[in-house]
């Protein structure tokens, strides 16, 4: 399924799960967080991750997403360079994300 980014935009980040064993990332996400009485719980599950990094920034409250970009920055890894995966650069106000990812999909 493809996401629309534009729509994660000004998301809070609320919680991330990582499931090691099956190398599945969810965040749960609170969409139009600026209006409360419009916001919506969602996650965003990243299927089949083989890089995860994460920069932080000291910040209160929930990071907000502020961009996503499918450039991302040349990854250096000695294990499954398989050309066909996803990249995306998430920056924050927490910092920045860099994820690489066979799927991903929102869930209710």
């Amino acid at each position: 399924m493809a996401i629309d980014i534009e729509s994660l935009l000004d998301a809070e980040i609320v919680k991330t799960e990582e499931d090691a064993r099956t190398q599945t990332l969810l965040v749960t996400l609170l969409l139009d967080a600026v209006e409360p009485s419009k916001a919506q719980q969602k996650k965003l599950k990243f299927e089949h991750v083989t890089f995860y990094s994460r920069s932080e920034i000291p910040k209160e409250g929930y990071p907000v997403i502020l961009e996503v970009s499918e450039v991302v920055p040349e990854i250096e890894k000695s294990f499954d360079n398989d050309q066909s995966r996803r990249r995306f650069k998430i920056d924050t106000t927490s910092g920045i994300v860099i994820l690489e990812f066979e799927s991903c999909e929102l869930i209710d």
